[in-house]
C-alpha cells in the first residue's frame, strides 16, 4: 500500500527547498573591513624656538638661547613622553606620523677657525625616550621612518653651545597583517635662513613616507610638518609636497598625516596652505559629527597653561586621496586631565586620531 502521506511530505520538502534563495540556503561569509587608526602628533621641540630670533647683539642672543635651553628643561620631555605614551595605548592606532621629535645636545663653543663644530653630547632624545616608555606599556611599534629636518646649532649664556636636530617619524605597530614595503622622504627646498648675532640658523622642513601593506591593502602613508614662520614658505613648501616631485604620485591609497600650520578655516592660521594641499586631491577625513577637532595651540611656551583657551583652531590633520570613510575620530591631549600632576601639558598641540575604513 502506497503511504500517501509521507509521499506527499516529501514532495512538499522538496518543493520548499527548490524555492529556497541561494544565498540563504548557503550563506555568504561576512566580508571583512581593512580599518585603519591612524594618529598625527606633534610633540613640541619644548621651548619657543624663537625667542633668540630678535636679539640685538651677541651677548643678548646667548642670554635668550640659554632661557630657551631653561625652558626646553623645564618643559621636561621624559614627564611629557609617558603622557604621550598613554595617549597611544588608550587610541592604539597602527600608524603614528610625528613631527618635532627633536634630539637636543650639547658641546663646546663651536666656531673654530670658521668652522662650525656640531655639538655630540645627547641630553636629550625624543623618540628613544618615547620608544622606551612604549616598551614599558607592552606596546610594540617599529621606527618605519625618519626624515631629519631642522638642524641648528648656537651658543648660550652658560658658556657652551645647544645643537637642536628635529626629525619627522613614522611609527607602526608591529603586527603581522602590516608590512613596510619600502622608505622614502625629501627635506623641502624652501626653506628659511634667519641672519642672527650667533650665525645664521636654517628652518629646514621635509616629508618622509613608507609604502605598506595592510589587512592585504596597499597603502602609502606620509608626515610632515610645514613651516610655521612665513606664510609664504609654508605655500610655497605645501606646492611642492603637492608637485611632481612630492610623495602624493602614486596608484595606492593614501593617508597624509601631519601638522600644516593652515587652518581651513583661517581662524589663527592662513588657510592658504591647507587649500593648495586639498587642491592637490588630499581630503580632510575630520568629519563634522566628531566635533570642532582642534588641535592648536598652548598660549604658553612652558606648556603650562591653566586652562584650555588656547585650543581654538586646526592645523593638525589627517587626510586621505581618494577620500576615505571616517569611522570615528578623537582629539588627545587637549583636556586638563590630560596633564602631569605638576600642570605639564603633552606637548603645546593637541593630537588627532581617526580610524578609517581603506578601499
Amino acid at each position: 500500500m502506497i503511504d500517501w502521506t509521507r509521499r506527499a511530505f516529501a514532495c512538499a520538502l522538496t518543493l520548499t527547498l527548490a524555492l529556497v534563495p541561494a544565498g540563504l540556503a548557503q550563506a555568504k561569509p561576512k566580508k571583512k573591513h581593512a580599518d585603519v587608526t591612524v594618529m598625527t602628533r606633534n610633540i613640541y621641540l619644548g621651548g619657543n624656538i624663537f625667542a633668540p630670533i630678535g636679539a640685538t647683539d651677541l651677548a643678548d642672543f646667548e642670554r635668550r638661547a640659554g632661557e630657551l635651553w631653561a625652558e626646553v628643561q623645564s618643559t621636561d620631555f621624559p614627564v611629557r613622553s609617558k603622557l604621550l605614551a598613554r595617549e597611544i595605548k588608550q587610541t592604539k592606532p597602527d600608524l603614528i606620523g610625528m613631527q618635532e621629535v627633536a634630539i637636543w645636545r650639547r658641546g663646546p663653543v663651536g666656531l673654530k677657525d670658521g668652522a662650525t663644530t656640531p655639538s655630540t653630547e645627547v641630553v636629550y632624545d625624543f623618540l628613544a625616550t618615547l620608544r622606551r616608555d612604549l616598551k614599558r606599556r607592552g606596546l610594540k611599534y617599529s621606527v618605519a621612518s625618519k626624515q631629519r629636518e631642522t638642524d641648528i646649532e648656537a651658543p648660550i649664556d652658560a658658556g657652551h653651545d645647544m645643537r637642536l636636530t628635529m626629525f619627522d617619524v613614522i611609527l607602526v605597530k608591529k603586527r603581522a597583517d602590516l608590512k613596510v614595503k619600502k622608505r622614502f622622504g625629501k627635506n623641502y627646498a624652501e626653506k628659511i635662513p634667519v641672519p642672527t648675532p650667533g650665525g645664521t640658523l636654517t628652518s629646514t622642513r621635509g616629508w618622509t613616507a613608507v609604502d605598506l601593506t595592510f589587512k592585504g591593502k596597499k597603502l602609502r602613508f606620509v608626515n610632515t610638518h610645514l613651516e610655521a614662520f612665513l606664510d609664504s614658505t609654508r605655500e610655497a613648501q605645501a606646492r611642492e609636497f603637492v608637485g611632481a616631485g612630492g610623495p602624493l604620485r602614486t596608484k595606492r591609497q593614501l593617508i597624509v598625516t601631519g601638522d600644516m600650520n593652515s587652518d581651513p578655516e583661517g581662524r589663527e592660521s592662513p588657510v592658504g596652505a591647507f587649500d593648495i594641499l586639498a587642491g592637490g586631491g588630499l581630503v580632510d577625513t575630520w568629519a563634522s559629527r566628531l566635533g570642532p577637532g582642534f588641535t592648536c595651540c598652548l598660549e604658553q611656551s612652558d606648556a603650562r597653561d591653566p586652562n584650555t583657551n588656547g585650543f581654538d583652531h586646526r592645523i593638525d590633520f589627517v587626510f586621505a586621496k581618494p577620500k576615505l570613510r571616517t569611522l570615528r575620530g578623537k582629539v588627545v591631549g587637549a583636556k586638563l586631565s590630560d596633564r602631569a600632576s605638576n600642570g605639564l601639558w603633552p606637548s603645546d598641540h593637541a593630537g588627532a586620531v581617526v580610524k578609517l575604513r581603506l578601499r
